[in-house]
């Protein structure tokens, strides 16, 4: 699946793809509700239920192993994210980085180490570009 063409996912749904992405290999069902049970009382049909529209959607396989299934993550986590961050700076920020940095600024989420972080970032994307 491109980076582009993936769907947001509602916040069940990208709890459970977390989980996937947590465990980094393929994982089944039961691993799965020992990672969500506590963090969200889910119980095995709700994790199953889940699973289900995941794999629907593209987002996860589901493997035959013996009585049972592995679930494989077919939208890694960095192709999530990227999807996600800029479909939330095109849509909340109209695609505009500075609005994006300086309302987290305004909201006081930036420390100096922040600051410092995004700075050298900045530098290494200039010097990679060639600016």
């Amino acid at each position: 699946m491109k980076s582009e063409a993936i769907p947001r996912l509602p916040d069940a749904e990208l709890a459970v793809m977390q989980a996937i992405w947590q465990l980094d290999r393929p994982c089944t069902r039961p691993e799965l509700d020992g990672l969500l049970q506590p963090a969200h009382g889910w119980g095995p049909t709700t994790v199953l239920n889940l699973l289900s529209r995941l794999e629907n959607r593209g987002f996860v396989e589901k493997q035959r192993q013996g009585r049972g299934y592995l679930y494989v993550a077919l939208v890694s986590r960095d192709a999530y994210l990227q999807s996600e961050s800029r479909n939330v700076l095109t849509r909340v920020f109209g695609g505009s980085v500075k609005q994006f940095v300086a309302a987290l600024n305004g909201g006081e989420s930036l420390s100096t180490r922040d600051v410092e972080e995004l700075s050298d970032y900045l530098e290494t994307l200039k010097h990679q570009s060639g600016q």
